[in-house]
């Protein structure tokens, strides 16, 4: 039972709902049907309408010529909104965030934070200065970034063992792939 409802916690937590597209939708086909009603109850009335008859749109849209520039760019407009509805209500949501180890507890980390202490830890083996390793995590990959002094040789595959080491101390869930870089400053003066 604790368990099912630690996994319960860790998923709202690392997974963000899609309130706001779904807001954002249900406030537009609220406001179309409002119009819409607006528009039927004006033409019951006899008033004039606020844009056109109810009729007359239906006239307009069944005329407009398909083969028109305008039509197809207002039709392929529709159909990435509507893409990106599909996309939206089918993938899950991501929020920046991991779960460290497993049960029987249940605790959840801002990526931010994992990147801080990654980039620390790198610092500090390769003794580099401040700045000198830049971490970015994301949901399954770690891009690690050095910048080592003048003179200072670096190979990539160290710094990718440093921060696989770090992370795999931290058994995140999911487990994050490792890249890396290492940069070489441009000499003092070098506009370039």
């Amino acid at each position: 039972m604790a368990h099912d409802v630690l996994t319960r916690v860790v998923r709202r937590e690392t997974h963000s709902p899609r309130t706001v597209a779904t807001v954002a939708t249900l406030a537009v086909v609220v406001a179309l049907a409002v119009y819409v009603g607006i528009e039927l109850v004006l033409h019951l009335l006899g008033a004039a309408p606020l844009l056109a008859r109810p009729a007359e749109a239906l006239d307009w849209v069944a005329a407009a010529p398909f083969e028109s520039a305008g039509t197809m760019a207002m039709a392929a407009v529709v159909a990435v909104l509507g893409l990106v509805l599909v996309v939206l209500a089918i993938t899950p949501g991501r929020r920046s965030r991991h779960e460290i180890m497993g049960p029987p507890h249940a605790v959840v980390v801002d990526n931010g934070v994992v990147a801080a202490a990654v980039a620390d830890r790198v610092r500090r083996e390769l003794d580099l200065s401040a700045g000198g390793a830049t971490v970015g995590i994301a949901h399954r990959s770690a891009d690690v970034t050095v910048r080592p002094e003048p003179g200072q040789v670096i190979e990539p595959a160290r710094v990718r063992e440093i921060a696989a080491d770090e992370l795999a101390g931290y058994g995140l869930t999911p487990r994050v792939r490792v890249r890396a870089r290492v940069l070489s400053k441009a000499p003092e003066g070098d506009t370039a």
